[in-house]
């Protein structure tokens, strides 16, 4: 159980640098439609690139903190039902639907996401908008943002197997918390 809380304490870590680091795009999104509206409204010169640099943004900033959002539960779910059934029945059922749902998912998305920048990359391609930025950084980003989410389901599923080692044993584990 030692290796199990080292392993998801290193992974959570981790992602909790990166979340908090990866957050940070959410103020560039924001400086870029402050310039955006100061162009536009008050100088009336309306700007080609910012459209493209404001959803490239946003698409890696969604794509990289998925991990985090995933770690801290910050996804929406109905747990009405949920709630009422046994720690032990929670756990299973979670383990259940990240190895049905989740693993399969972000496993096969990894090495196409890889497949997709790399023909991004070395192709040179570009928006189809009259900047004509190149794509592969946010392929890139796509990339990363699957392996972040990858990495942190191998800690989810490691505390959902403690959780029912511990509910089965009656064992709490390392640091005296449950399994979450």
């Amino acid at each position: 159980m030692k290796v199990i809380n080292a392993i998801c304490k290193g992974i959570d870590k981790v992602n909790d640098i990166l979340g908090q680091v990866f957050s940070v795009l959410s103020l560039g999104i924001l400086a870029v439609i402050i310039i955006e509206v100061v162009l536009r409204r008050l100088f009336n010169s309306p700007q080609i690139w910012t459209q493209d640099l404001i959803v490239m943004l946003f698409a890696c900033y969604i794509i990289l903190i998925c991990a985090y959002g995933f770690q801290k539960k910050a996804f929406v779910a109905v747990d009405v039902l949920f709630a009422q059934l046994p720690k032990l029945a929670q756990h299973i059922l979670h383990l259940v639907t990240y190895v049905i749902f989740l693993v399969p998912f972000v496993f096969a998305l990894l090495p196409e996401s890889w497949s997709f920048f790399l023909k991004a990359y070395t192709t040179g391609e570009q928006t189809y908008s009259v900047w004509a930025a190149p794509t592969w950084p946010v392929k890139l980003c796509l990339f990363v943002g699957l392996l972040l989410m990858a990495v942190q389901s191998v800690s989810e599923i490691l505390k959902q197997v403690q959780g029912i080692a511990e509910d089965v044993t009656g064992k709490k584990s390392a640091d005296g918390k449950e399994a979450q």
